[in-house]
């Protein structure tokens, strides 16, 4: 039964590409790359666009049909285990990432101290509430905040565009090609949340133009989150390597704005909003696949297990962001770019496999 339709759809699918792009990703891969790090950004950038076609088009081609039952068919059962298995745990990965920005940035940003007990209560209520209701529920958030989210963003960064200079990082590529590489490699870990779309297979109204608005809104994405970190980059120069939350401290630049106190209030309110928004999809996701494991009815209790999951991970961590950022440069990320592939290759398998199962029966 489809729950999203074509546009709820579209909307979960930046909302998802939007999570951590303004908040850690653009540090991280500006300590790998230095002045290239754009280069890495646009790479990366691309090669999301890539998966989130290639997704939505298998999407497209398998109507009502869950991502379990699809994947069955093609890889058999066990097969369809093991993928289901490696997303999730990507997608777990990505949930406690992204309560671990959640928590530090109340703490280092809002709060002097703050318990971690006190922050998840609340956090998990508000995002498993949503992913217990379902993509019908997430789909029509998401359609009331996307605007709030995608204005509140442009308005938090356009405002320092005056003080950019264009030139900050250049000239480019002085050792070569290596750094972007190593930039692009090093942050895979950011453009891989769209594999989790996957999981709304069988769940979306497919309309005949679904791929090609959806790439077209994400490539619209794409090209800001691109714009934005080219921003970021020449604004702070070289100690955008010492920033954590690349647009709450933005904001702090311009010394207007920090008399006025006003935007720099909105991209913390955008930020936590957006972060909320993305932690919802993917714990829905994660109920998905729990659903699918534990042969349940509903998604209540793989969801309980998920965040019992994720606060335990989140404290053998001690709750430090940057232990868990050293350990996606590190390694996570290039974990990440075989999951990739992975995924690329499937969605190409269930895309083909279809019309020529199509052009069989025709004949």
């Amino acid at each position: 039964m489809t729950e999203l339709t074509s546009r709820q759809y579209i909307i979960v699918a930046s909302i998802i590409m939007l999570t951590s792009k303004l908040v850690t990703m653009p540090s991280v891969v500006f300590s790998s790359a230095s002045n290239d790090a754009i280069f890495s950004v646009i790479i990366n950038s691309i090669l999301e666009l890539l998966l989130i076609f290639l997704i939505t088009l298998a999407i497209a081609k398998n109507p009502n049909k869950g991502l379990f039952e699809v994947l069955k068919s093609k890889f058999t059962r066990v097969g369809a285990y093991i993928i289901i298995g490696l997303i999730a745990i990507y997608a777990l990965a990505r949930v406690t990432f992204c309560y671990e920005e959640l928590y530090s940035f109340f703490l280092e940003l809002l709060y002097d101290e703050f318990s971690p007990y006190i922050f998840a209560i609340p956090t998990f209520f508000v995002t498993g509430y949503l992913a217990y209701k379902g993509a019908r529920t997430i789909g029509r958030t998401l359609e009331i905040l996307f605007w709030f989210i995608l204005i509140g963003t442009i308005v938090s960064v356009v405002c320092n565009v005056g003080f950019m200079s264009f030139d900050t990082n250049m000239p480019y590529f002085q050792n070569g090609i290596m750094p972007v590489l190593e930039g692009s490699g090093s942050s895979a870990f950011y453009f891989g949340n769209s594999i989790c779309l996957l999981f709304f297979m069988g769940k979306v109204r497919i309309d005949d133009n679904l791929v090609k608005k959806t790439i077209i809104s994400s490539s619209v994405i794409a090209l800001l989150i691109i714009a934005f970190c080219f921003i970021f980059y020449d604004v702070f120069g070289l100690s955008m390597q010492y920033i954590l939350f690349a647009l709450s401290q933005y904001s702090q630049y311009d010394p207007f704005i920090l008399e006025l106190q006003r935007l720099v209030w909105l991209s913390a309110i955008v930020d936590i909003t957006k972060l909320f928004c993305s932690t919802a999809c993917l714990a829905y996701c994660l109920g998905q696949a729990g659903k699918t494991f534990m042969q349940s009815k509903t998604t209540l209790l793989p969801i309980l297990t998920t965040f019992l999951l994720i606060f335990s991970l989140a404290t053998i961590l001690h709750y430090d962001l940057l232990v868990m950022i050293e350990l996606v440069r590190n390694y996570i990320s290039y974990i990440t770019i075989g999951l990739i592939t992975l995924t690329i290759i499937i969605c190409i398998i269930l895309s083909i496999s279809r019309r020529q199962n199509a052009q069989k029966f025709i004949q």
